[in-house]
């Protein structure tokens, strides 16, 4: 018993009205969730910009201390001169700063240094390096009364310090401005730490020397820990890859050697981020979900540091994913019932609906699929629509064999209707013909000639369609083939030349077959030639073709003819050959005019692919070319020798043969008057 169409949408509607309660329930748990992610997202911009406005401070005190000590060290132009006076104004600059360790500077023509640190025992210690002791560092503590103790800085030193060695000098030295090294140890204390160091120059630009500070990592850390990230988060200075800059034993809070495993659990690209831009990213670790936001530091140098804040996700979201997802499951629960009959029901209707669907799809684009499906249904309309849809399919699968099938895609595609009427279009017109096939077909009977013939074509129309070519129409034992149309296709040349080569190699391993059956062997005359031809349909308004006509489509029938007598099975125009030079191997044959044509043109055999044709036949070619351009010449001698040597080294080319005769002739008979080497072939 068959249903109605209404009562299975009756039914159906019962089922989507339950589902009705389910969807609700999941567009308001997926639009709070968007707005608790977006809100989660807003704070941690907000604390993101914090932290990196104030690490980019803590950054910039750098550059206000070198300015400081560049007025101090060249108060006069010999800075070791009263240096006494200039380390003390360094170390009470060092008292209002107390985050930056170090402040120096290096001369660059003698190597002097002067510098001031925070030491680790807390005194401010006065460096100094000078010539005249062997380079040896001195040391000084600044006492209470600004008074300057000796001090030894590096005991059992035996190495000379020269600071223009140090990668902090160098790479300032070879920059413009401020810029940032990546973390090092300090020579003198080992504590580990990063330099921001700006070049000096001299008016005419050459270089003075370098001034430095130093950061510790370990008070950076410190630093971090004053920002409070929900209850569990941290803020880090991070490397490219995801590095942290300062290590957890540097850091206070318990959370921090925590989230620095996590970030540096995976690899991080963070080099397509700019100065202003920011990158949010979920991620997960040892089965925790975290949320990091890194924004790079406008530090320049070397190596670029990144501001990140890291949280676990259930910092902001695990009470209210807890709460919803209880939601989600009550709702589950009671419209469970629902959505099982509504997808019963539903299934009822889509699964044939969706069978005729495809198979509407494939007729559409006149591509028929091989099987056929019996579809079946108890619902009556769903019943009668797939028996008119098979129907419909047969019907058209016979229509298809007698159009070229990309055309009619094509006007499908388009909506359009085929009418009468056609446009001016470069193409490659194709011409091929089964030679000797009417003397052989005496000898068939209709149906075997007919089966002979099937074979022959099918071929043919294979291999053109695989490169893009629609075989207009059938003539008798040959076919009219189109390439650039009706879709264009900018190597149409190439792609006609390609496909009849193509047809002369699956011929042969053909013939291989029908040779063992004791069958006649194919072979085919191929006519090639590019030109501007009336592309369209011609015919009547009741019944048409699609087809292309002008000179340049009797010039390719014409070279086809021609293959006869020259022994060639591929004749090619002359602005074909030229499209596709690079690919082929050519042989020009000859110089000619046609039937119905005044204008001579020269007509090229392509010999194969390079690298694939017979090496005997390129020394023929050879031979043969030099011959042709002593015949064209009017050096008929020298071109009967020439045509003799090729014909010897290959005794196949009837080309060669046939211009022996036209030789032999006219030096019989004497070169006409206006001599030109046009060859008329006035028969078709």
């Amino acid at each position: 018993m068959k249903m109605t169409l209404g009562k299975s949408i009756v039914l159906l509607l019962v089922g989507s009205l339950l589902g009705t309660a389910l969807l609700l329930g999941g567009v308001a748990f997926i639009t709070t969730r968007n707005s608790i992610t977006n809100l989660r997202s807003d704070l941690l911009k907000q604390v993101d910009l914090r932290v990196q406005q104030r690490m980019q401070d803590y950054f910039d005190r750098a550059g206000p201390a070198l300015d400081f000590m560049e007025k101090a060290v060249f108060a006069e132009e010999d800075f070791m001169n009263g240096w006494e006076d200039r380390a003390r104004l360094l170390s009470d600059y060092l008292m209002t700063e107390p985050d930056i360790v170090w402040i120096y500077f290096a001369d660059e023509e003698t190597g002097h240094m002067l510098g001031c640190n925070l030491s680790l025992e807390g005194h401010y210690t006065i460096s100094r390096i000078h010539t005249d002791n062997n380079r040896v560092a001195q040391g000084f503590i600044v006492d209470s009364q600004r008074e300057l103790q000796p001090v030894d800085l590096i005991p059992n030193n035996p190495n000379p310090y020269d600071p223009r060695t140090r990668p902090w000098y160098r790479q300032a030295s070879e920059a413009e401005g401020l810029i940032w090294t990546p973390p090092y140890g300090f020579l003198s204390s080992q504590v580990v730490g990063i330099t921001g160091a700006r070049a000096v120059r001299r008016p005419d630009g050459s270089l003075r020397g370098v001034l430095g500070a130093d950061l510790e990592l370990g008070r950076l850390g410190a630093f971090l820990d004053e920002f409070e990230i929900g209850t569990a988060g941290a803020a880090f200075l991070l490397l490219e890859g995801g590095a942290a800059v300062v290590p957890p034993s540097a850091r206070e809070s318990e959370h921090a050697p925590r989230l620095q495993e996590a970030i540096e659990s995976r690899y991080w690209d963070f080099s397509h981020l700019g100065v202003d831009e920011t990158m949010e990213t979920d991620f997960s670790y040892e089965g925790t979900d975290y949320i990091t936001l890194v924004q790079p530091l406008d530090l320049p140098g070397p190596t670029r540091y990144y501001a990140s804040v890291v949280v676990p996700r259930n910092e902001y979201l695990g009470i209210v994913y807890r709460n919803l997802w209880i939601t989600l499951g009550l709702g589950v629960l009671i419209v469970s019932l629902a959505i099982a009959l509504g997808v019963w029901q539903a299934r009822r209707v889509t699964d044939p609906l969706a069978e005729i669907g495809r198979q509407l799809d494939s007729i559409g684009n006149l591509r028929f699929l091989d099987e056929d499906p019996d579809i079946r249904s108890r619902i009556r309309e769903v019943a009668l629509f797939s028996d008119s849809v098979g129907k419909m399919k047969v019907s058209l699968r016979a229509f298809s064999r007698y159009v070229p099938r990309d055309l009619v895609r094509l006007l499908l595609a388009r909506g359009d209707e085929a009418q009468l009427g056609g446009s001016l279009r470069k193409v490659t017109v194709v011409f091929t013909d089964l030679a000797g096939f009417t003397s052989f077909s005496e000898q068939l009977t209709p149906d075997e000639a007919f089966s002979e013939l099937s074979e022959f074509l099918e071929i043919v129309a294979e291999c053109q369609e695989k490169y893009r070519g629609i075989t207009s129409s059938f003539t008798g034992d040959g076919t009219l083939a189109l390439f650039n149309a009706p879709e264009e296709n900018p190597r149409h040349e190439s792609d006609a030349i390609h496909s009849a080569l193509e047809i002369l190699e699956a011929l042969r391993l053909r013939n291989a077959e029908r040779k063992a059956e004791g069958k006649f062997e194919f072979r085919a005359r191929i006519g090639i030639n590019t030109a501007d031809v009336l592309l369209g349909n011609l015919g009547t308004q009741e019944r048409f073709a699609y087809t292309a006509i002008g000179d340049g489509v009797n010039l390719a029938s014409r070279l086809e003819g021609l293959s006869k007598l020259y022994g060639t099975e591929i004749l090619v125009g002359s602005e074909c050959r030229e499209a596709d030079s690079d690919a082929i191997e050519w042989r020009l044959v000859d110089r000619i005019t046609v039937v119905g044509r005044r204008q001579a043109t020269e007509i090229f055999e392509p010999l194969g692919k390079k690298g694939e044709a017979d090496p005997d036949q390129l020394k023929a070619r050879d031979r043969y070319e030099k011959a042709l351009h002593d015949y064209f010449d009017g050096d008929l001698d020298a071109a009967l020798a020439g045509f003799h040597e090729s014909l010897a080294a290959w005794p196949e080319d009837l080309a060669a043969r046939e211009l022996i005769r036209r030789c032999q002739q006219y030096i019989e008979d004497g070169l006409p008057e206006g001599w030109d080497g046009i060859y008329s072939a006035q028969f078709k």
